[in-house]
């Protein structure tokens, strides 16, 4: 008797497992890859090859992890794109008046905090749809960047080579560029904080039921804030990786970049609807299984497109994990 009603909890706690959300995506990553292994070859897994992927990666990276915490806190920040452009056309300015990248980078962090501080004015003080209010600070902050950029010449973009930032933003350790290396390691970090501490747990409390949240004495209203702040730090961070990188910046950086990030969020384990679902690990992988997708399609010499209707069947499939697991607590 006792061996038999074990068996039904064992497995119970392997189907649970096995469903979660990084389960979910480890094993999408997996054939991921051994489709690129199969039909691309060796290549594929190269020194040269992932590290192509892991210089478009640095970005997206970056935001999709310090984004993740407003959409665990049940914030949706449809302005990290344009921050991002934003933050990019801010420094590159600055850089090419002249200015020291270790000056110009503190007052561009602190314009885009500022940003986002007006986001957590309007959402958590004054109570305005989330969606509303950062859809209105995309459109803003789009403006600005076209007014900056034109500021820098008549072609929409703004030359901003700096030997020593381009030199460490390009530096690479066994291969691999280091900036890569350092945004997984903060992809890595953020989950610690997510599932180990304190901050992490009134994050995804608050994102989950802020009521429940606020009767427990989380202060909802301060870890909401804080949540939009470092989605604005993330992304003004990106956008002088952004710079850094490719020594310019441009009016359409950071267009469209946040459908990249939730999407891959979302693949990860994220969800929109609902907050206080998600683990940074699963956005990371959801991040590197739209990037792997998109390599085999390129590798293979097939229309883009392709990448669009499997990124979307992916996109569809997590939405429908997400609805099968039921509100269930994070993971």
């Amino acid at each position: 008797m006792t061996i038999t009603s074990a068996q039904p909890d064992r497995f119970e706690i392997w189907r649970e497992r096995l469903s979660g959300s990084v389960a979910s995506i480890t094993i999408t990553f997996i054939i991921v890859m051994a489709v690129g292994l199969l039909w691309v070859g060796p290549r594929f897994v190269s020194t040269s090859n992932i590290g192509i992927i892991g210089s478009f990666l640095v970005v997206p990276l970056i935001v999709g992890a310090c984004a993740g915490f407003a959409l665990l806190a049940g914030v949706v920040d449809l302005s990290i794109g344009s921050m991002v452009g934003f933050a990019s056309a801010l420094f590159a300015i600055q850089i090419a008046g002249g200015m020291d990248p270790w000056i110009a980078a503190p007052l561009t962090l602190l314009a885009c905090v500022a940003m986002g501080a007006i986001n957590a004015l309007a959402i958590v003080h004054f109570g305005a749809d989330a969606i509303a209010a950062t859809l209105g600070m995309l459109t803003a902050l789009r403006g600005m960047t076209w007014v900056i950029t034109g500021i820098g010449g008549a072609s929409g973009a703004i030359f901003a080579f700096h030997p020593g930032l381009f030199g460490m933003a390009n530096s690479r350790v066994l291969g691999l560029p280091v900036l890569f290396l350092l945004a997984i390691v903060l992809s890595l970090i953020a989950a610690g904080v997510v599932t180990k501490t304190r901050l992490g747990r009134h994050v995804q409390a608050v994102g989950g039921d802020d009521k429940a949240a606020a009767r427990a004495g989380i202060p909802v209203a301060r870890v909401r804030t804080f949540a939009l702040l470092l989605s604005a730090f993330g992304a003004g961070v990106a956008g002088i990786v952004f710079v850094a990188q490719l020594g310019s910046a441009a009016r359409a950086t950071g267009f469209g970049l946040e459908f990249q990030v939730y999407a891959a969020l979302m693949i990860g384990g994220y969800s929109i609807l609902r907050g206080g679902v998600g683990n940074p690990v699963g956005g990371m992988l959801g991040l590197l299984v739209v990037a792997g997708v998109s390599n085999i399609i390129e590798l293979k010499a097939i229309s883009p497109y392709y990448t669009n209707i499997i990124v979307g069947a992916l996109l569809l499939g997590a939405v429908l994990l997400d609805r099968l697991r039921g509100g269930d607590p994070y993971e």
